[in-house]
């Protein structure tokens, strides 16, 4: 089992990341306002007032900057700057001053989870844990410590410490939703979905801009054949977070399957303009899901039609808890087709063709079309396909190559 570090990324703008009050010198009223100003921050981020938050965050970073040219030694002003470069997700600088605060004062304990956090997204994962370590013991009552400490172990792949940790954060902090999150990564893990649907189910009802649990609550509500339900759940993910192109994918999925498809064809031309504006970092996206005569199938769509044997669609046929396809169905468009075909018509639309791909190598080709069919078209000839009523015109064995 593999984290990654963008899981504990997670951590850091979720319910529960409150600032936790560092022991060292300033006192009074100025102490209180910079400790209230940092524990309105973790709020403030998941919000709409975020961008009020991030201004308010800024200065006070030059604020503590510039004390700390008269106070250079003030541990508790280098644990509060560290705090604020880490909501501001400057990762050097609070790691940074997080080092100078505990050497000013090793008993700091936000500045070791602020290490432990950073050195754990840098796959420093056993130096990681002895500082959440330290910061379990120095404050036992700070549950995102314990919540950290839970997620590192599950980077170590070690689940029974990972859970114990859990469940001592949700004992102190019973609405922590990244907790509840990361619960249902490991209940995922050891093949106990329903449970890692409760979880996440949880996860997004006490921290409603949560778009990670919206999204696999998504997830598994989808692979439970309740589209209507999938959809409700990916919908509030892609209004939380609109430029997140894995999501807009999903919503094409399942309006797809809910028959929506001018809701469809809207999501995937949304998909299509984050593409255009570099938002995508894949040349593809899975843009359905269906069963057809007790047979999964997954419909990969390339965005262009590029090199010798492009492929608009894949339909990769599997049959039942089969990891590798049993059939590969695709709507291509090859150099040699219509290298072919330009020498009849030098002046006609590009040649598709529809053509099946065996596990043995044998290669069945269904048609030939001048321009390219629609997705809805394909979809059609590849389901009667499998339900044996649209015959191949050609079949080529490995033998006969």
């Amino acid at each position: 089992m593999q984290f990654l570090g963008g899981v504990l990324a997670l951590l850091l703008a979720g319910a529960g990341c409150t600032a936790g009050r560092a022991h060292s010198t300033p006192s009074g009223s100025l102490a209180d306002a910079t400790e209230a100003r940092l524990e309105r921050a973790g709020p403030g981020l998941r919000g709409p007032e975020r961008e009020a938050t991030l201004t308010d965050l800024e200065e006070l970073a030059r604020e503590l900057e510039a004390r700390l040219k008269e106070h250079p030694e003030d541990a508790r002003l280098h644990g509060w700057l560290a705090r604020t470069a880490f909501y501001l997700q400057r990762e050097e600088k609070a790691f940074t001053e997080a080092e100078r605060a505990l050497a000013l004062a090793p008993e700091q304990a936000e500045s070791h989870y602020i290490k432990a956090f950073l050195l754990g997204g840098r796959n420093q994962v056993e130096t990681a844990l002895a500082h959440a370590t330290r910061a379990t013991e120095l404050e036992p009552g700070q549950g995102r410590y314990w919540q950290l400490l839970g997620t590192l172990y599950l980077q170590l792949d070690k689940p029974v410490e990972a859970r114990a940790a859990l469940d001592k954060t949700l004992a102190l902090e019973p609405r922590n939703a990244q907790a509840l999150f990361v619960l249902g990564l490991l209940a995922m893990d050891q093949g106990r979905p329903d449970e890692a649907l409760e979880a996440y189910e949880k996860a997004s009802e006490y921290e409603p801009g949560f778009a990670m649990a919206h999204y696999n609550a998504g997830q598994l509500l989808q692979l439970k054949g309740e589209p209507a339900a999938a959809l409700e759940r990916f919908q509030k993910a892609a209004d939380l977070e609109p430029g997140d192109w894995r999501t807009r994918a999903k919503l094409v999925q399942l309006h797809q399957a809910l028959g929506n498809k001018e809701k469809r064809d809207a999501e995937r031309e949304a998909l299509l303009l984050l593409r255009q504006a570099g938002k995508v970092d894949k040349d593809y996206f899975v843009r359905d899901q269906f069963q057809e005569g007790g047979r999964n199938v997954m419909v990969v769509e390339n965005f262009e039609l590029e090199g010798d044997w492009a492929k608009r669609y894949e339909f990769q046929v599997y049959a039942p808890d089969q990891e590798r396809p049993a059939l590969v169905l695709s709507l291509g468009s090859y150099a040699y087709t219509n290298a072919f075909a330009r020498e009849k018509d030098p002046d006609g639309p590009r040649m598709f063709h529809l053509d099946g791909y065996h596990p043995d190598g044998a290669h069945d080709t269904y048609g030939f079309f001048h321009g390219e069919p629609s997705y809805d078209e394909t979809r059609e000839m590849v389901v009667s396909i499998l339900k044996g009523e649209l015959k191949p015109m050609s079949t080529t064995k490995p033998s006969q190559k």
